[in-house]
């Protein structure tokens, strides 16, 4: 829990959205002009890049390496990272950072199949290949001998590579402790061969210790003797053992997971926070079409009301030193696309809607930001057996419902802005969610929902200029939407999240990060 600075509590309402948001733009801008010509951010001297035909950076003989390979959505490659970058504090380590890949992203196979898959997917003879005067080239499926399609274009085509440093502030954790980083030193990697990964580092076969899972959870990590093991995991092993490996390059498969590495250490929670902090997305065309939304959104939010993210006990900490005032800007994640959150869509509504209905009213009592089904049988069934006090759900007015359902989207946001109504913005990947049967329970409580498909394009502008500069004849733009999806949510007033969502819990932490540079910037103002 982040501390609250008193200038939060001498006035219950709060600061004006935009403001921040433009005082931490500023801030962004001077690492990120770069980006709308495809270069990355400006590094450091102990962070280096290579491209495939460049001989090794790396002059220490002894040096000492992690890395891993990535796959899975961006939220399961981002907690990825966070377990290396941990693994490479505790083991003291250079940390290699392979490329995130957006978009359809490999998922995972038992070994050797992921370093296979990966070499394809970042082969840098697929870029000339596959592209015909920036077009994609159409090119048919090839079969091999087991019947299997052999990689090609159309795999080539259908994600983007894009180094973390373009994206994120990496140079969070190269700073050391006492400037708030973790003092991890850090190369990228361009591609994901292990053949030129070994070439770039001069490393010899003796040199490499290179894991070959066969399952999925094979490894969980620990740090003190005698801890319980995780039964999700088949082995265990401490930092120790890692510790007395000797190879120069430790080759980890797949570590991703939540509970993958288990600590006692007190520093490990203040590590986890300056990690997550460094991997929210910082690109100025992000930022960018974020404004253009909140300025839609907040136009008619009088300039005197104030705004700042809050989690549900900063927002009773406000609520015990002054009167409540009715929050005017909500955000929620409504995950729904496939899998276990489809299915259980129908009985998580019902829960976002009291829940943010109370948030609404002032009668909140569930402190976490993030609600609904688990993926646990035993807590959906708890869930089911007591979906009947869920109703009946509360409404809004007809009259009103009605009334702002006939108008634009502009006048809809006046009307809700001159009536005091609270804007609900909802991210969600629930298909034509207006239209969704499952959704209307969200739009009978509160008409002043709004969705991004209610705006008008304008705001995708800035994510057309962007070019990944390992791919930089593919288009980021519609791999970028979610991100601007999630930094709305971010500055929103409250927010209320689907809980087991990755990504809901990315926007969470996105939260946390904004509230932080607010401190950060307060305590360097003081």
């Amino acid at each position: 829990m982040f501390a609250r600075p008193m200038f939060f509590l001498t006035n219950t309402r709060k600061r004006l959205v935009l403001v921040i948001l433009a005082m931490l733009g500023v801030c962004f801008v001077g690492f990120q002009l770069h980006y709308y010509r495809g270069d990355g951010l400006g590094l450091s001297d102990n962070l280096l890049r290579w491209s495939a035909d460049e001989s090794s950076p790396i002059n220490a003989e002894e040096e000492q390496y992690l890395t891993y390979l990535p796959y899975s959505r961006f939220s399961n490659q981002r907690s990825t990272l966070l377990n290396a970058a941990l693994l490479a504090k505790y083991l003291n380590r250079t940390l290699i950072v392979p490329p995130m890949i957006l978009g359809s992203a490999n998922g995972w196979s038992p070994a050797p199949g992921l370093y296979n898959v990966l070499e394809d997917m970042t082969d840098l003879k697929y870029q000339d290949r596959c592209f015909d005067n920036g077009e994609p080239v159409e090119e048919p499926i090839v079969l091999n001998d087991m019947g299997l399609p052999i990689f090609g274009c159309t795999n080539f085509t259908s994600y983007v590579m894009l180094p973390w440093s373009w994206a994120t502030d990496l140079q969070r954790l190269t700073r050391s402790e006492n400037d708030g980083g973790l003092g991890i030193k850090i190369i990228e990697r361009s591609d994901m061969s292990l053949s030129r990964l070994q070439e770039n580092l001069g490393l010899e076969n003796k040199d490499m210790f290179v894991m070959q899972d066969s399952t999925r959870y094979q490894w969980h990590m620990y740090d003190t003797p005698g801890q319980a093991v995780n039964p999700r995991y088949q082995y265990e092993i401490s930092l120790h053992e890692l510790a007395g490996i000797r190879q120069r390059l430790v080759h980890f498969y797949g570590i991703f997971g939540y509970d993958r590495i288990t600590l006692t250490d007190p520093l490990n929670e203040e590590y986890r926070l300056r990690i997550q902090h460094a991997l929210i997305f910082q690109n100025k065309a992000i930022t960018d079409s974020t404004t253009i939304i909140l300025e839609q959104l907040l136009r008619d939010i009088s300039a005197s009301d104030e705004i700042v993210p809050l989690d549900p006990e900063q927002a009773r900490t406000i609520e015990r030193h002054g009167d409540f005032v009715p929050p005017q800007f909500v955000a929620a994640h409504i995950r729904a696309g496939d899998g276990v959150f489809l299915k259980g869509l129908g009985e998580r509504v019902p829960e976002f809607v009291h829940q943010i209905w109370d948030i609404m009213t002032g009668n909140e009592t569930i402190l976490d930001d993030l609600i609904g089904s688990s993926n646990n049988k035993t807590a959906n069934e708890q869930i089911a057996a007591h979906a009947h006090t869920l109703y009946p759900l509360p409404t809004a007015p007809v009259e009103l419902r009605d009334r702002l359902l006939k108008l634009p989207l502009l006048e809809r946001l006046a009307e809700c802005g001159a009536s005091k109504q609270m804007v609900l913005y909802v991210a969600t990947d629930a298909i034509d969610p207006r239209n969704n049967y499952e959704m209307k329970p969200v739009l009978n409580a509160f008409p002043c929902t709004v969705f991004m498909a209610d705006f008008s394009p304008e705001w995708k502008v800035p994510l057309l200029e962007v070019r990944s500069p390992l791919d930089p004849q593919k288009s980021l733009a519609n791999h970028l939407i979610m991100f601007v999806d999630a930094s709305v949510c971010a500055w929103a007033e409250r927010f209320i999240g689907t809980r087991t969502s990755t990504f809901s819990n990315y926007i969470k932490q996105h939260r946390h990060a904004i509230y932080d540079e607010m401190i950060e910037h307060q305590h360097l103002h003081d």
